[in-house]
């Protein structure tokens, strides 16, 4: 099927309202490969009808079907390491140490878990690597009176086709090949028919919903560390100074942020600071004066 230049430029300006993505004016062959098959689900017969059918009949699933088919929901269990290393080594002994002046100064109102939030977590291999290394850091730290149930972990994505797989645990051999230690795999997952399924006391450590970055967040809570890996690049620059002004109103005044390797926060937000943990860059919160 053709896509024309005008189609093109319709659907990727349809995209960006929809969803608030950035489709760039070089990537025609992406709308092409990835709308293609909606022609056929919904009895288009060009992108012309396609593009007609979501601006004048758009329907629920027709959204979330647009939505899935071009978010690109590539993401593998402790994706790029070091972001997990960093997490485990540094951030994670900083974080036990405030759930215990937490625990000691009941009275300060700050609220009594550790909250991370892995935002755009596609279907879950994310969400999960960070309750991987909770569980473990917990464990081994009890004599503390550290426990995995001092965290919470919120994962969101705009996606609603990859939080049903991400809720569902569900992973094939391929996914399962990707990050994981055997042992991790034997020890946190069980072998299903044809898949392996995270075991219960991982997945009841993370929660799944549907949110779009683009929107106003809406969360009434704060986080003690953000993941937002790998998704900023898809919008334009007005969008990322958006969302980076949310995320630091949601971060905790000594929270971390950890965006993809190939972003960053110049010339997006004067509010953050930059920081090295090991390979990985972080940003933390600049404290403004009242």
């Amino acid at each position: 099927m053709e896509l024309s230049r005008h189609e093109f430029d319709n659907l990727r300006a349809y995209i960006h309202k929809l969803c608030g993505l950035n489709i760039q004016a070089d990537k025609q062959y992406l709308i092409l490969q990835r709308l293609e098959p909606l022609l056929k689900e919904f009895n288009c017969d060009s992108f012309a009808a396609l593009h007609k059918l979501l601006t004048e009949q758009p329907t629920p699933e027709l959204h979330q079907k647009t939505i899935a088919a071009i978010t690109t929901n590539e993401t593998s269990f402790f994706r790029d390491g070091h972001p997990f290393d960093a997490f485990k080594n540094q951030l994670l002994p900083k974080l036990g140490e405030e759930i215990k002046e937490r625990k000691r100064n009941t009275k300060s109102g700050a609220p009594p878990k550790i909250r991370i939030w892995s935002a755009a977590a596609s279907t879950g291999q994310e969400a999960y690597s960070l309750a991987i290394l909770i569980r473990e850091f917990a464990h081994s730290h009890q004599y503390l009176g550290i426990s995995q149930d001092d965290f919470s972990i919120l994962a969101t994505d705009i996606s609603a086709e990859a939080l049903t797989r991400a809720t569902a645990g569900k992973y094939n051999e391929i996914d399962m090949g990707r990050g994981l230690t055997p042992q991790q795999k034997q020890k946190y997952f069980i072998q299903g028919d044809r898949c392996w399924i995270i075991n219960d006391d991982i997945r009841k450590m993370v929660e799944f919903r549907k949110m779009n970055l683009a929107d106003r967040f809406g969360l009434m809570t704060t986080f003690d560390c953000i993941f937002c890996r790998n998704v900023l690049i898809y919008f334009d620059e007005s969008t990322k100074r958006a969302i980076a002004d949310r995320f630091y109103s949601t971060l905790s005044d000594f929270g971390t942020l950890i965006l993809g390797s190939a972003e960053n926060l110049y010339n997006v937000s004067d509010k953050f600071e930059s920081t090295m943990l090991g390979d990985t860059i972080v940003y933390k919160k600049i404290i403004l004066e009242k």
